[in-house]
């Protein structure tokens, strides 16, 4: 089962993935709850897209996501934990390069705020662990163009070859140079101190890359 590994290590709670079919015998739609004595809650539901070669490329979108899950004195966190970690990083680790990962964001409160301040998307909490895992173009569905697409979403692809990420990195790279001085004006506005604190450290890591391009 796709990344269900990454609550192998679970203690207090249980983990239950139910898998019903797509729209097409490739697709598979997946439902991952957590289980507290007996009581289910749903955590994501991720579409898995398999591939159909030589014609389509494998995709998945993550929607439906819990910041956390409560039940009665616990909490299972997910927004900023170790399995929301582990979980782009097996998807990454699914899709190969040219392939798609979608994934929702209004679950998390940050990125959604720095997004809508017009920040560069590698540069969010969530598009810097997406960059981390190996994903190097990205795109803000911030505005769905149908009813089909569901609600706001990042799009990260992964490069299909080395000269793919340093085209792509230096796209990044350039993004950034673009908006550092209004990043660091929206710095000195107590307001979006909560988001902008975290983007100014990734814009140091990112820019130390930068020099190697």
């Amino acid at each position: 089962m796709l990344c269900r590994e990454i609550f192998s290590d679970l203690k207090e709670f249980q983990v239950e993935f139910i898998v019903l079919d797509g729209r097409f015998p490739e697709e598979k739609n997946i439902e991952i709850y957590i289980i507290f004595k007996s009581v289910w809650k749903r955590l994501l539901v991720m579409k898995v897209f398999y591939g159909r070669l030589p014609y389509y490329r494998k995709w998945v979108e993550v929607f439906l996501i819990n910041d956390n899950l409560t039940f009665d004195d616990r909490i299972f966190k997910f927004t900023g934990s170790i399995y929301e970690e582990k979980l782009i990083e097996c998807l990454s680790k699914f899709l190969g390069g040219g392939e798609r990962l979608f994934i929702g964001y209004m679950y998390d409160a940050e990125t959604k705020r720095a997004l809508e301040l017009g920040i560069p998307p590698p540069l969010t909490r969530l598009g810097y662990i997406l960059f981390q895992k190996g994903f190097t173009w990205f795109k803000d569905w911030y505005f769905p163009e149908g009813f089909m697409e569901g609600g706001p979403k990042l799009q990260a692809e992964k490069p299909i070859n080395g000269e793919s990420r340093r085209r792509h990195v230096e796209e990044i790279c350039k993004e950034v140079r673009e908006n550092i001085n209004r990043i660091k004006g929206l710095a000195g506005l107590k307001e979006y101190s909560w988001v902008v604190d975290g983007v100014l450290k990734r814009v140091e890591y990112i820019l130390n890359l930068c020099r190697d391009i």
